[in-house]
C-alpha cells in the first residue's frame, strides 16, 4: 500500500473551544489535500464534551466540513470524550490515528511530516510536532518532563528555596535547550498531548486509547508511560511544526478552586497512586500540603535580580549586554519552572508585533542565556497593558477560498 493512501481518522475532543476547532479541522484538511491526499481518507470526529457555552453553531459548521460532530451528554474528561471518538472512528491496521487537542492550527506540511514518519519507522509508537504559541513561530513551548514523585518533590521544594530554584533550573535548561534548538527527530521519554500520530495497529494493543480514570490531565504521561512499558520510541519532530491556541480551553491564571484545576489535582493523584501505590499517594499530598502551608512571602521568590522594565502597550524590547547567540525563557512567574523558549542572536531581543499579539494582558518574566557558554545574561520583568488574542487565527481569505474549492471538488 502507498503512504498516500494511508487513512487517518483525527480524534478531537472539544470543550468550549468551538470556534479554534473549527480552524483547527479546516487547517487540517487544508494540509490533507495539499500533499495530494484523497479527502475521503481523511476521517475526522469530534467530540463536544457538553461545554456549557453554546457550540452548536460550530458543531454545525464542523459537519458542514465533513466531520462527525457528537454531543456528549457529559463532561467525563478529556481521556472519555478521546475514547468515545476513538470508537466511532474505522480503519484498518496500517492506518494512522490522530489525538488532537481543539486549539491547534496546521501550517503546510506538517501533517506530512508526522504521517511519513510514524509510517517508517515502526519502532515509533507515537510521534509529535514542535509546537508554538504564536504564528510567527518565535515562542516555543517547553520540553514536557514525565511526572515522578522525585520531580513532584523537586519541583515543589524549588518554589521555596532559592537554591533548590536555580539547581532545578539547571537541570530542566540542560533537557530543555536541545528541544527547542533540534529541527530532527528527537527521542524522549513524555511528549504532549496536543497532537499525537500513531498506527492504528499500535493503538489496538493498548487496554485502551486513554485512562479514564484521569477527569483532566496526566492521560496522555499514562499513554507515554504505556508506549515505553511496550518497548516503543516516543519522537518529537522538530521539522513538523505547527500553532497551539495555548489555554484556550481550561484558561490561564486559574485559582486553586476552579474546575480546570481540581480535574489537574485529582488526576495527579490518580497518577501517583495507579504507578506508585499509596505510599507514592502520601508522600505526594505532603507535599502539596507543604507548598500549601508555606508563607506566601517566601514562595516563587525570583532566582535571579530583576530589571523592572514597566508597562508595554506595544511589543516590548530586552536589552542584552552584549551581542551573542541567546536563548530568552519566557514565563508568568519568577520561577521560570514553567517557561517558552525564544531563540536569537544579536544584543537585543524585539518582539515581533505578530507574537505579541498573543501575550495575554499580564506580567511577565524573561532571563536570557548565552547559548554557547551557559553564562546568566540578566532577567527582566514587564506589564503587557492590553487585552492578547483569544480567537481562533484566521485563515486568509485566499486561503479559504482555496480550501472550500478542494472540499467541494473533493465531495463531487
Amino acid at each position: 500500500m502507498s503512504r498516500r493512501d494511508v487513512r487517518l481518522s483525527a480524534l478531537v475532543v472539544n470543550y468550549n473551544s468551538g470556534a479554534f476547532a473549527v480552524r483547527c479541522v479546516e487547517t487540517l484538511i487544508a494540509d490533507w489535500l495539499r500533499d495530494g491526499r484523497a479527502r475521503e481518507d481523511l476521517e475526522i470526529i469530534v467530540v463536544d464534551n457538553a461545554s456549557p457555552q453554546d457550540q452548536e453553531p460550530w458543531m454545525k459548521r464542523l459537519e458542514e466540513l465533513g466531520a462527525t460532530a457528537i454531543r456528549h451528554g457529559e463532561n467525563g474528561g478529556y481521556a472519555k470524550g478521546m475514547n468515545l471518538a476513538y470508537a466511532k472512528s474505522s480503519g484498518g491496521p496500517d492506518d494512522v490515528v490522530a489525538i488532537l487537542n481543539p486549539d491547534l492550527y496546521f501550517w503546510p506540511g506538517a501533517l506530512t511530516e508526522l504521517m511519513d514518519y510514524i509510517l517508517e519507522h515502526k519502532d515509533c509508537g507515537v510521534v509529535a510536532p514542535k509546537a508554538y504559541i504564536d504564528q510567527g513561530q518565535v515562542l516555543q513551548l517547553p520540553r514536557n518532563n514525565l511526572p515522578t514523585l522525585t520531580d513532584h518533590f523537586r519541583t515543589a521544594i524549588a518554589q521555596i528555596s532559592r537554591a533548590a530554584c536555580r539547581a532545578y533550573s539547571r537541570r530542566r535548561l540542560k533537557d530543555a535547550l536541545p528541544w527547542w534548538e533540534s529541527d530532527g527527530p528527537l527521542d524522549t521519554d513524555m511528549l504532549s498531548g496536543c497532537c499525537l500520530l500513531m498506527r492504528r495497529e499500535v493503538v489496538d494493543e493498548l487496554p485502551q486509547l486513554m485512562d479514564e480514570r484521569y477527569p483532566l490531565y496526566y492521560e496522555d504521561t499514562d499513554l507515554m508511560r504505556e508506549l515505553t512499558k511496550r518497548g516503543y520510541r516516543l519522537v518529537c519532530l522538530g521539522s513538523a511544526k505547527l500553532l497551539h491556541h495555548w489555554s484556550r480551553s481550561a484558561g490561564i491564571g486559574n485559582a486553586e478552586d476552579c474546575e480546570p484545576t481540581i480535574r489537574y489535582r485529582i488526576s495527579q493523584l490518580k497518577y501517583f497512586q495507579k504507578f506508585n501505590g499509596s505510599l507514592g499517594v502520601m508522600i505526594a499530598k505532603a507535599v502539596i500540603w507543604l507548598t500549601g502551608r508555606w508563607p506566601v512571602k517566601y514562595s516563587f521568590r525570583p532566582m535571579h535580580p530583576i530589571t523592572h522594565l514597566g508597562d508595554f502597550h506595544d511589543p516590548v524590547v530586552i536589552p542584552l549586554p552584549r551581542s551573542c547567540d541567546y536563548l530568552i525563557e519566557l514565563s508568568m512567574g519568577p520561577t521560570w519552572l514553567l517557561a517558552v523558549g525564544i531563540l536569537g542572536e544579536g544584543k537585543e531581543w524585539v518582539c515581533p508585533a505578530e507574537t505579541w499579539e498573543w501575550f495575554f494582558k499580564a506580567q511577565y518574566f524573561m532571563r536570557a542565556i548565552d547559548r554557547k557558554t551557559g553564562e546568566f545574561l540578566g532577567a527582566w520583568t514587564f506589564m503587557k497593558t492590553v487585552e492578547g488574542r483569544f480567537e481562533p487565527l484566521e485563515l486568509r481569505n485566499a486561503e479559504l477560498e482555496i480550501l472550500n474549492a478542494e472540499i467541494e471538488e473533493a465531495r463531487s
